[in-house]
């Protein structure tokens, strides 16, 4: 069942079933996006300008792995159908789900599995800071990855330590080598922490 509670023309959306109140969901609480501290916003501010994505692979995928692509990727197409017109130029051999809405990506939250949840970081960066938050904190099998038109190494390095970092960064535009490496990456990180 869908709750949503609005205030001050504020929307809240979550998903839970009145008997699933104590799962964990996910909610965009767009209040709260707009009532930021000014000093927090100027820090993400600094971090988030002149984008450009942390394509180096400091970790290093053994070779045999670039080959077994068994896991779950959700597109997180929020406000924008930009993973829809690219999904067929990512890697092939992963299974991709597009998530249009927060309770669509509530229940592909639900699965107790090793899965990427990707953000469009261009098109909502506030919604996809608050979001990869909560995920990061609520879904520990979930990781997420970031993609935009540009951040710097050092920039997406400085975001990884906040709370909203991300598991991955991969700067646009897409090449699907690299993007199945950054997949791996991910992955591999998490074999090694599990």
């Amino acid at each position: 069942m869908k709750q949503y509670a609005e205030e001050e023309g504020t929307e809240v959306v979550s998903m839970s079933e009145p008997d699933e109140d104590d799962k964990p969901t996910v909610v965009l609480d767009l209040a709260a996006l707009r009532k930021q501290k000014q000093k927090e916003e100027e820090q993400l501010n600094e971090i988030v300008t002149d984008l450009k994505f942390n394509t180096s692979t400091d970790v290093k995928v053994p070779e045999a792995t670039l080959t077994s692509n068994s896991f779950k990727v959700i597109l997180f197409d929020f406000q924008s159908d930009f993973f829809e017109k690219i999904q067929l130029t990512l890697p092939q051999g992963f299974e991709y789900q597009i998530a249009r809405s927060l309770p669509e990506l509530n229940q592909q939250l639900k699965s107790k599995t090793f899965q990427i949840i990707v953000f469009n970081y261009d098109v909502n960066s506030k919604a996809v800071n608050q979001l990869t938050a909560q995920i990061k904190s609520k879904f520990p099998a979930s990781k997420t990855l970031i993609m935009a038109s540009s951040i710097s190494p050092e920039k997406a390095r400085v975001h990884a330590q906040t709370p909203s970092g991300a598991d991955g960064y991969y700067k646009l535009p897409l090449n699907p080598a690299d993007v199945k490496k950054e997949f791996l990456k991910i992955r591999e990180k998490f074999k090694q922490v599990s």
